[in-house]
């Protein structure tokens, strides 16, 4: 019995020892390691590069426990006198007891308060209440209400925005630390539209035309599906004209352009036709349409610039973030379109096909 309880009695104090040396580690040793270090990865691109480092300015990670109840908030960001984010080692240290949890990150170009004191349109991120849902959480972009479709204020391109999310729950042990990584969608793309006049080159300019595209994709879950709601009319945020001239100085030819930022684009299935984005270009003279096209649908069709990547529509989609589309006019109508994407040295000629 004496040796049993001189054995216990060892033991206690041995782990009373181990518990304590945190606390006892003097600022030139190595401090205890607990909780959750949380890395990022940005590589859901078509570049397959993890780009989080160089592309992101700041995140905010929501913790949930296993049953995903709210528990905290925590951010990170750059500023001008220190950028955490960039170095290649960054994580989101969180001080959480023995358990399991998960986690939902949204990640910006910069702070989330900096980034909503800037001009334009804003995602904004649900304030949890302590213990609710994960399932509550969601993200909503600005909206100007206008009766059918809401207008949003494209004065400014959309901040970028990433969303993630746990796939499995990640498990805190007792003085040891836990590493877990999770992965990013971007979910913010970037349309740029040009309109070549094949009958008459050097007439044409960016200010004849209006530009929009109408989506329902303002309301983001906390899964990253597209909920329900209100159609959203985006317009340009930059509108420029551009000229090639002869060697004598005359305009040969002008080129209209608009550049768009939209939330982001799902591909729906004919029965959901409804629900796709679409594309509507139209002459302000006159008022009549010049393009009105399922903007996913045609979009995806740059896939076959990474054929050997066997992408899926809905894949291929988050992970472009750059679109490009030449139109190519005879009078007011289309005759066909150049699609190209990201950086690479690529385009696709889609034929109008009147019906």
């Amino acid at each position: 019995m004496f040796h049993g309880l001189l054995k216990s009695l060892c033991s206690l104090f041995v782990m009373t020892l181990l518990m304590a040396s945190c606390s006892l580690m003097h600022d030139d040793l190595e401090p205890c390691d607990t909780g959750v270090y949380l890395h990022f990865r940005y590589d859901y691109n078509t570049q397959r590069a993890n780009l989080f480092n160089d592309h992101v300015g700041g995140i905010v990670v929501m913790v949930y426990d296993k049953d995903g109840k709210f528990i905290m908030r925590q951010d990170a960001f750059n500023t001008a006198a220190e950028a955490p984010i960039r170095r290649h080692d960054f994580a989101v240290h969180l001080n959480l007891q023995p358990g399991e949890y998960q986690f939902i990150a949204i990640a910006k170009q910069k702070k989330y308060e900096d980034a909503l004191a800037t001009p334009g349109a804003k995602f904004r991120i649900h304030a949890h209440t302590d213990g609710e849902n994960m399932t509550k959480f969601n993200t909503v972009l600005d909206r100007i209400e206008a009766g059918e479709i809401d207008e949003v204020d494209c004065s400014a391109p959309l901040d970028t925005l990433w969303h993630g999310m746990s796939q499995h729950l990640t498990t805190v042990r007792d003085l040891q630390a836990t590493h877990d990584t999770i992965s990013l969608v971007r979910d913010t793309k970037q349309l740029t539209i040009s309109l070549h006049q094949i009958d008459a080159p050097a007439n044409i300019s960016a200010d004849d035309f209006g530009y929009e595209v109408i989506a329902d994709n303002g309301l983001i879950n906390y899964d990253n599906s597209l909920a329900s709601d209100s159609k959203l009319r985006y317009t340009p945020f930059h509108t420029w004209t551009t000229e090639f001239r002869d060697a004598t100085g005359n305009v040969k030819e002008r080129t209209a352009h608009a550049g768009l930022m939209l939330s982001r684009l799902v591909y729906f299935p004919p029965e959901q036709n409804d629900r796709n984005a679409m594309l509507h270009i139209y002459n302000k003279v006159s008022g009549k349409t010049v393009a009105l096209i399922n903007l996913p649908d045609i979009l995806q069709q740059g896939r076959d610039a990474y054929a050997s990547q066997n992408y899926g529509i809905q894949e291929y989609l988050d992970r472009e973030y750059d679109y490009r589309l030449d139109f190519f006019l005879i009078g007011t109508e289309w005759q066909y379109v150049n699609l190209s994407v990201g950086v690479l040295d690529w385009a696709k000629r889609i034929q109008r096909i009147s019906l």
